[in-house]
């Protein structure tokens, strides 16, 4: 069984989606994780390893945002820390660029960031930890490049979504070739492949947590037409909805349990 504690961190709650801590205890567990616009600072902690797409991992990592499944396994023992960054949180504490770890993880040494972790069973001593670490790690600099990304996140994430990304930049006089440019360096897609992202994964979360029909729940997540969404589910996840849902069904823990709240 695998436990999951989470925590909100202050003051980057507009960078930090929220600390995780999980822990293995009873067998094996084998894990599909949906395409995310999320990137995770992962960090082992006493001396446990887990595998990602069957490569085995024993280092702090970062996870790029994915379009495509990714598959975790963790062997009984295992546990780890993670901070889930929105897609351009990171960069302010690491700067780390999008384009070196979409689909991907790297190993964190490549930063020149020594990050140590106590072997300690108390999860309070390890928040502590990393609320510290991520202060130390802030660069208001490197925030302030962020500033025309997150707008745009904004707009995508949680607001009206009806709006055309052309729309969006004469609304805002932004300059599409600069901020495609942004979020190809930080986010290591194109404006437009972020969008559909984000639409995936509003899709999906109804998908699972509601009972809604499919052509309401393309319409609520921003396509034209049901045919429109699922076309573009099937893009991400090789599935159509419906076999996906089925899929669900036959293994719920398998694919839902470890990716927090979907969207």
């Amino acid at each position: 069984m695998l436990n999951i504690n989470e925590y909100k961190t202050s003051p980057f709650t507009d960078l930090i989606e929220r600390i995780w801590i999980a822990e293995n205890i009873e067998k094996e567990v084998e894990i599909i994780i949906p395409p995310n616009q999320y990137v995770n600072l992962i960090i082992p902690l006493n001396d446990s390893k887990y595998q990602r797409n069957q490569t085995w991992i024993t280092t702090p990592q970062i996870e790029g945002i994915s379009s495509t499944n990714t598959v975790l396994t963790y062997p009984v023992g295992t546990k780890l820390l993670g901070v889930r960054f929105f897609a351009f949180g990171m960069f302010p504490f690491l700067k780390v660029q999008g384009k070196n770890i979409i689909n991907t993880s790297f190993e964190l040494e490549k930063t020149n960031k020594n990050i140590q972790y106590l072997n300690t069973d108390s999860n309070i001593n390890l928040i502590d930890k990393t609320h510290e670490l991520l202060n130390d790690l802030f660069s208001k600099t490197s925030c302030k490049e962020i500033l025309q990304i997150k707008t745009f996140y904004k707009q995508f994430r949680w607001n009206d979504n009806s709006i055309s990304i052309k729309e969006y930049c004469k609304k805002t006089k932004t300059n599409y070739s600069t901020l495609n440019r942004n979020f190809v360096k930080i986010i290591g897609v194109s404006p437009k492949k972020f969008e559909r992202l984000i639409k995936f994964r509003k899709s999906l979360c109804s998908l699972i947590g509601t009972n809604e029909n499919l052509t309401s729940i393309a319409l609520n997540s921003g396509y034209f037409d049901q045919a429109h969404f699922i076309r573009e589910f099937k893009k991400f996840s090789n599935l159509t909805p419906s076999n996906y849902q089925s899929l669900i069904k036959q293994d719920n823990d398998k694919i839902i349990n470890y990716n927090f709240k979907l969207f």
